[in-house]
């Protein structure tokens, strides 16, 4: 069978599922052990797939490894209690340098488009920004948390504007107050209150 062929026969199988899934809204979600991972630009292609079939992407990166590795260089002890970090000035300094090199990294894989395809050098537009309203964790037990913070609101119809537009739209476990106070978030919450906040089809 040619290429051609062979690329026909695919499109046929195939386009019932790019049709199904056109125009639906899917959420990402993975940690910062992906960008230590080789397969890091292997994700950004298949983003950059679901995205020119017509799929509506949000990612949601974690950065607890990069938290971590910033907290062992400047010799600061990094604090959890039953797995929420206490995040005092240091650690939410550590916090956004992790999340900003996170997304940077995301963005610099995505403007490759689709390496090795059509798509090649094809730019996958990318927004981020303060879409997630947060608030403190607070005291809990007796433990100050700081800096940690909950979802408050997210910012749905900003985001939804972004995907309109034809965005993959970038979000870090970061979030401000109405009083313009950063917290640091837990990514697997942030990822839950955003695909219920957009109504998503697909949490994955």
């Amino acid at each position: 069978m040619t290429d051609d062929a062979s690329f026909v026969s695919w499109f046929r199988q195939s386009a019932p599922y790019i049709r199904q899934h056109r125009g639906r809204t899917v959420v990402v979600v993975f940690g910062g052990e992906v960008f230590r991972s080789p397969g890091l630009p292997d994700l950004a292609a298949d983003v950059a797939l679901l995205h020119g079939l017509g799929v509506r992407v949000v990612l949601v990166a974690g950065s607890r490894p990069q938290i971590e590795k910033r907290l062992a260089e400047r010799k600061v002890p990094s604090r959890t209690v039953e797995g929420i970090r206490i995040t005092d000035e240091r650690a939410l300094v550590a916090a956004k340098e992790a999340a900003g090199s996170n997304r940077v990294e995301l963005e610099r894989l995505l403007s490759m488009g689709l390496p090795g395809s059509s798509m090649a050098g094809a730019r996958v537009r990318v927004a981020a920004g303060n879409f997630v309203i947060a608030r403190p964790f607070g005291v809990l037990d007796g433990v100050d948390y700081g800096y940690t913070g909950r979802v408050r609101r997210i910012d749905a119809d900003a985001i939804k504007q972004r995907l309109d537009d034809g965005s993959v739209v970038i979000l870090t476990p970061l979030g401000y107050s109405v009083t313009g106070e950063c917290f640091n978030l837990s990514t697997p919450e942030l990822a839950a209150e955003t695909a219920v906040a957009l109504g998503a089809d697909k949490l994955v």
